[in-house]
């Protein structure tokens, strides 16, 4: 279902899934690939107006702003159709671990389990890993205000240099080259790529004239800016 203009959540996104008789929707917030946060009064009120189960992919949710307050533990415990999934791939580092968790009502969560733990359990290793990384929240936390602060001067760095952002609450911004002609964007993808600056492109409606681009060390995100310096005055 296409979202609306900024990438919000239309208004009536639930009327509509229940119109088609929907048992099981989807939202990813922060949204990828755009970096767009629905905050928790919206959620609510898209849950309780949906007749199935509503999961909420916050793979992206340790980048949110602090300020922001979002929390969605409250939503799980008010509605019962409410299921969170979460990952230690993005805000952990843990990519390789593939360990992700799920937090939802008992009378939700209890039969996926019963149905999926026996054959498809997290193995012993990954799961003390998973747990020694939730004991350093301080670690992870400085982690995460790193890349918040970095995301705010990509922004600034990347709009100076006519490719405008999207707000973003996740680890990554979705540029547009607004003033640039159609395939411009693929363009620069390929040079970049052979400058081994590695982005991404997506060859989907609404995102063809964009790039998605991670929120990498200090280091990496000054080499970006150099390729970018480099590369845009001979792209067109």
């Amino acid at each position: 279902m296409p979202l609306s203009d900024g990438w919000s959540v239309p208004e009536d996104i639930a009327r509509r899934w229940n119109r088609a008789g929907a048992r099981l929707a989807i939202l990813v917030n922060p949204h990828a690939p755009s970096g767009r946060l629905t905050l928790v009064d919206k959620l609510a009120a898209i849950a309780r107006a949906f007749d199935g189960v509503l999961v909420i992919d916050e793979a992206y949710v340790d980048f949110v702003d602090p300020a922001i307050a979002h929390d969605t533990v409250n939503l799980v415990r008010e509605c019962d159709n409410v299921l969170l999934l979460r990952t230690m791939s993005k805000g952990y580092s843990l990519a390789g671990l593939r360990l992700g968790y799920g937090i939802g009502s008992p009378s939700l969560v209890a039969p996926m389990v019963l149905k999926t733990k026996d054959s498809y359990n997290v193995d012993v290793v990954v799961q003390r890993l998973g747990e020694a990384a939730l004991r350093h929240q301080e670690e992870a936390a400085a982690s995460w205000e790193f890349v918040r602060a970095e995301r705010r001067r990509m922004a600034r760095e990347l709009s100076a240099r006519g490719l405008a952002c999207a707000p973003s609450q996740a680890n990554f911004l979705l540029a547009t080259m607004t003033s640039r002609p159609s395939g411009a964007a693929r363009r620069l993808l390929q040079r970049l790529a052979d400058e081994e600056v590695f982005v991404r492109w997506f060859d989907q409606e609404r995102l063809r004239d964009s790039l998605r681009i991670s929120i990498g060390t200090a280091e990496e995100n000054d080499a970006l800016l150099a390729a970018l310096d480099r590369l845009l005055p001979r792209v067109s």
